[in-house]
């Protein structure tokens, strides 16, 4: 399983969320990022030379209140950290979701208009199962309760909260963690080895999407 991790390009992070136009105003007018798309419920984000959704950097996905609701107690999101160009001085804001996000500015010696994304902390009530589904499963590597990846990393945090197990799809918090792959990925192949793992998933009918929830009942795609 070490293999799908190490041909993983980007790590998109999908937040459902209640109202998108007022969460929209914040991720544009105070984090700097640009929409790219807006497709039904999602809204795709990128940095500002974004131009087409293989750019993208944030999901949002609209979930009104009739079929969703606020977390009780903590969310599993606990902070985004992100570098961007679009800032010279570091800062915190949080959401009208209640979603934290740290902005690093870009180092100065890296030439890159685009955004990055750092870290996803995730609060959890058992930090060791949480690491690991990555380290034993994936063979990734773990210290300070941190998971190393190619393209930035997940940071765990010892926390309680009602919901830090609830599906996705019922509350307001990250609903996805989207693993982008190149086209040469047999992701027949991998879902062979989820199997000698003993992990439930889903493979479409095209093999373009690959799907496996954590621990915590977050979902992992792997999307071609």
């Amino acid at each position: 399983m070490k293999t799908i991790f190490e041909n993983v390009t980007r790590m998109v992070p999908v937040i459902r969320v209640n109202n998108r136009d007022l969460n929209l105003a914040f991720y544009t007018e105070t984090l700097g990022l640009k929409v790219i798309s807006e497709e039904n419920a999602l809204a795709i984000l990128g940095a500002k030379t974004a131009k087409t959704t293989d750019d993208a950097r944030l999901i949002l996905e609209e979930s009104p209140s009739m079929r969703t609701r606020a977390v009780v107690g903590n969310k599993k999101l606990r902070k985004l950290v992100i570098a961007s160009p679009e800032f010279t001085e570091g800062f915190e804001a949080t959401s009208p979701e209640g979603d934290l996000f740290e902005i690093v500015p870009a180092s100065k010696t890296d030439k890159s208009d685009d955004v990055t994304l750092l870290d996803v902390q995730l609060n959890t009530r058992n930090v060791k199962d949480s690491l690991a589904f990555y380290v034993e499963g994936f063979e990734l590597t773990e210290k300070n309760d941190t998971v190393k990846l190619p393209f930035g990393k997940i940071s765990y945090f010892a926390s309680s909260g009602e919901d830090l197990t609830a599906n996705p799809d019922g509350v307001w918090d990250l609903e996805i963690l989207e693993f982008r792959v190149p086209e040469s990925i047999d992701l027949a192949t991998v879902s062979d080895q989820l199997d000698a793992l003993g992990l439930d998933y889903y493979v479409d009918k095209k093999g373009k999407i690959l799907t496996v929830k954590d621990v915590q009942n977050l979902e992992l795609w792997f999307v071609k």
